[in-house]
């Protein structure tokens, strides 16, 4: 029997958490279904990442119409909300071409800043993959707004039981289907000490790492601070993830990017500002974009996630494969799957007072961090594996397809 197909469509061509996410989800349909996707070809890292796997990628040349209104996200009055938004007006025709081309039986977006494409699959069944939680009160009108489009969907997958309660849809069927991996491509394979040689970084200190480069969202000034606080404790910081904002074009096309980019590029110079000026220069090591993050959870003794709103966090349970633990902002969304004292440490919000404490406590108490370390592996065993996740997503593909 012809298998059915399945359409993807991927909104960024970062290599980050969806991205990621993007890979097992297509994986794990493909075991089933005829799958198809669609990622921008630039940036290129997301492209190469899936045609390294052995994944048969199609792309797209054009940068994709999103509504950017989510925790973390912009805001109405925001000028890259509008530039992103306004997009979407020149790309229906584009889309509609492309489903009608691709023939699927159901089509899945990899993101609530899609949730616009919904309009588009009249008579296709079809899924959202929310992994954005919703910012402010759930009532207001710009949620509502994309409540009802999300309503338009056959069936919303979210993250954890939260974001689905908050988002509260009345017509389409949901599903909590938290993120996974497969645990084989984060098992230590090398010694720490090795992964800090591959790394280029110092194997004697005690490593905290950090995964989210210079996005003001996931919180590295506030780690900064904490790590300033603990110069003398011989702990570093290992910084991964984007950590060189450029500019890349010149004339208007220069302007127009200087603009979009403004936010980040003063968070990037103030992060660059502090670092010199507290002279800790030789306890941050920045190691960039990195495709194979075991050597890097390897190398590591702790992960922090210091996210400054509510935010998903996929590096809290990759890091718990090697039996290490998090620090993580108290955030309701992350309760499901951190819990304070059990396979993590929570502190409040952009406190880098808490927040270096938390770290000194799991520095000198071994048996504590240990004890941490080992639930939360088991808290990703039992909640982020294919087993657990995919099932309860294919579960809802299933009553829509079959």
């Amino acid at each position: 029997m012809k298998k059915k197909k399945v359409l993807l469509i991927h909104h960024s061509g970062l290599l980050g958490g969806a991205g990621i996410s993007l890979y097992y989800t297509w994986k794990a349909l493909e075991e089933k279904y005829e799958v198809s996707c669609y990622v921008p070809s630039d940036p290129p890292e997301l492209m190469e990442f899936l045609v390294n796997k052995g994944l048969k990628t199609k792309t797209y040349s054009f940068r994709l119409g999103k509504i950017t209104y989510y925790s973390g996200g912009n805001t109405l009055v925001s000028p890259k909300f509008w530039y992103h938004a306004l997009r979407i007006l020149t790309q229906l025709k584009i889309w509609k071409s492309i489903i009608k081309i691709e023939s699927p039986d159901l089509v899945l977006v990899n993101s609530k800043v899609l949730c616009w494409m919904g309009v588009l699959f009249n008579g296709i069944k079809s899924v959202c993959f929310v992994r954005e939680t919703i910012p402010g009160n759930p009532k207001s009108i710009m949620n509502q707004i994309m409540r009802r489009l999300l309503d338009k969907f056959s069936l919303a997958a979210f993250l954890s039981e939260y974001d689905a309660n908050q988002t509260g849809l009345e017509d389409a069927f949901t599903a909590v289907s938290p993120d996974f991996l497969d645990v084989l491509e984060y098992e230590e394979k090398i010694s720490r000490e090795k992964a800090c040689e591959k790394l280029g970084i110092k194997s004697e200190f005690f490593n905290v790492v950090f995964v989210g480069g210079k996005d003001p969202l996931k919180g590295l000034d506030i780690g900064l601070k904490a790590i300033s606080r603990l110069k003398d404790s011989r702990i570093q910081l290992i910084v991964a993830g984007y950590d060189k904002i450029s500019i890349h074009n010149h004339g208007f096309k220069g302007l127009v990017e200087k603009i979009k980019k403004q936010k980040v590029l003063k968070y990037s110079h103030n992060i660059d500002d502090f670092i010199t000026r507290n002279d800790i220069e030789d306890i941050v090591q920045f190691i960039g974009v990195q495709s194979d993050m075991r050597t890097v959870y390897t190398a590591s003794d702790i992960l922090i996630f210091p996210m400054t709103k509510p935010h998903q966090a996929r590096p809290a349970f990759e890091i718990g494969v090697q039996k290490k633990p998090v620090i993580i902002s108290d955030f309701p969304n992350i309760c499901e799957f951190v819990i304070n004292g059990k396979n993590g440490l929570t502190f409040r919000p952009n406190d880098n007072i808490e927040l270096a404490n938390a770290i000194l406590r799991l520095k000198n108490d071994t048996k504590f961090r240990n004890q941490l370390g080992n639930e939360n592996q088991e808290f990703t065993y039992k909640f982020h594996t294919a087993e657990y996740s995919v099932k309860e997503l294919l579960i809802g593909i299933n009553k829509i397809i079959g």
